[in-house]
């Protein structure tokens, strides 16, 4: 009765957002490619993913372990690290994941030179959410991480520059994303030519000027104006600002079956830096250095060798745009996000950057990911493979809470850790 019911309300759901949202109007805007065989030479291909564990103490702290490997043609790589998190804050163990894969990463570069590292996740989405978190941090859980945020944006930028030295070709793969950012690009681009308003200009440019609450508030003004006698806008304004529909919502209708779109050309386009004139490495840093300055009030007792603020400079220098694209290889597959690092390019250079750019040359990229696709499950048989040696179970957090536990012996925290954990 009660997979009945539900069947019943997903399904009336469904039905009423197609018919709602007027995403077959978008069709003749989403610009694809069919995705071409191969055809280049023998590559060494490896992946690179990671995993994170969490196991809390009894007096409020967390153990954080976080472990990645890069799996390749007869090697395996891993890099393993540990801390204790004595606030608890999300951005603090996703940090040490980006840690970890960047230095296993790295080290698949160095010691194996690989011809192409396959890494888990959007470069996009950790650089600006490592960015975000390093520049208007103000919460005290956010604040207090500040040296690991710059740590990690770092390292990520050191995977990247060790690849472009080496000649190793990085590609970002992301199963599960939840982006609306070519969705709204093509949103504003019909707006915009059926009536001009700079906010459309502004949407344009910018991804994604929704999380401004004034320009959230503008459009649902122009949504009011506009569904009394411009029926096809205000349809248009409505999808937009429903959140429910991402790339993968829209693409999974538009998108056919062994295609890719044309590359997006993507750089310091985020609508929070640009609207708070944050568009430059040098503003950057200096909002950087105040939130680590705030940070390290709070971590008096520690020292650090390292010139932070000199490492933040380091990496946003090195960060470059992204040619970002989405792939569908089955029929019933959710497309693939794949970013791809834009050599000769900076993210923040002070001009915002969101377009489509046909002279991309990804074909050879997006065919060699066709090689190695199985099923919407095996997506990607080099990242399923370091998926499978670098993702936490249960068993494995037993086991390293056991360990704690016998390192902890005699000490005071053994017996917290006793209680926290039951042994």
């Amino acid at each position: 009765m009660f997979i009945t019911h539900a069947e019943r309300k997903l399904k009336a759901y469904l039905s009423r957002s197609q018919h709602d949202y007027p995403i077959t109007s978008l069709e003749d805007s989403v610009q694809y490619k069919k995705v071409e065989p191969y055809t280049g030479g023998s590559l060494l291909v490896a992946g690179v993913d990671g995993g994170i564990g969490m196991l809390k103490l009894a007096n409020g702290h967390q153990v954080v372990l976080a472990r990645a490997a890069a799996v390749g043609p007869g090697f395996v790589e891993r890099e393993f690290e540990a801390d204790i998190a004595k606030v608890e804050s999300a951005s603090m163990p996703w940090a040490y994941l980006v840690i970890v894969e960047s230095l296993v990463g790295i080290k698949a570069i160095e010691r194996h030179s690989v011809d192409v590292l396959l890494m888990d996740g959007s470069l996009y989405a950790k650089t600006v959410r490592l960015v975000h978190n390093l520049i208007l941090a103000r919460e005290f859980q956010n604040l207090y991480y500040i040296p690991e945020l710059a740590a990690a944006l770092y390292l990520l930028a050191r995977l990247i520059g060790t690849a472009q030295r080496r000649g190793t070709k990085l590609i970002f793969v992301s199963k599960d994303h939840s982006f609306k950012l070519l969705k709204e690009h093509v949103i504003f681009e019909k707006l915009s030519a059926r009536q001009r308003d700079p906010i459309y200009q502004r949407g344009l440019q910018w991804y994604s000027v929704l999380w401004i609450r004034r320009f959230r508030k503008e459009l649902l003004e122009l949504y009011k104006q506009l569904r009394g006698h411009d029926y096809e806008s205000s349809r248009l304004l409505a999808m937009l600002i429903t959140p429910s529909i991402t790339d993968s919502e829209l693409l999974g209708q538009l998108l056919p079956p062994g295609s890719y779109t044309v590359p997006m050309l993507v750089g310091g386009c985020d609508a929070y830096m640009n609207y708070k004139g944050l568009t430059t490495v040098d503003k950057l840093v200096k909002a950087a250095e105040d939130r680590l300055e705030d940070s390290l009030i709070f971590r008096l007792k520690e020292q650090y060798s390292q010139d932070v603020v000199g490492m933040i400079r380091e990496a946003l220098e090195v960060i470059p745009k992204i040619y970002f694209l989405y792939v569908k290889f089955g029929g019933d597959d959710t497309p693939l996000l794949v970013e791809i690092p834009a050599e000769g390019t900076k993210m923040f250079d002070g001009a915002a950057v969101k377009a489509f750019y046909p002279p991309a040359r990804v074909g050879d990229i997006v065919g060699l990911l066709a090689t190695q696709y199985r099923d919407p499950i095996h997506y990607n048989a080099w990242l399923w493979y370091a998926h499978a040696v670098a993702s936490f179970r249960a068993s494995h957090l037993s086991e390293y809470a056991v360990y704690l536990k016998n390192m902890a012996g005699g000490v005071e925290m053994g017996r917290r850790l006793k209680l926290a954990w039951g042994v």
